[in-house]
């Protein structure tokens, strides 16, 4: 993998809760990775599952209401 020395430093600003190192990282995501983890073993009736589609497809059409044309993440 190339790594621009740059962009890092360039977007250092925004990204406050990068690890400096690969052990800080995948330390910092470890609340992120529980949840996750915790969420695939989640059982769910087919009821939940569909209410969970219909509000990812909400999600998607607001987000995509707030880009201009051409721009939109999903179509």
């Amino acid at each position: 993998m190339i790594r621009n020395k740059n962009t890092s430093a360039h977007f250092k600003f925004s990204l406050k809760h990068r690890g400096k190192t690969v052990e800080e990282q995948i330390q910092l995501n470890q609340p992120a990775m529980e949840w996750l983890q915790e969420s695939f073993e989640e059982e769910i009736t087919e009821e939940e599952a569909k209410n969970r589609q219909e509000d990812l497809e909400i999600f998607k059409q607001t987000v995509d209401s707030f880009r201009s044309q051409g721009h939109k993440l999903y179509h």
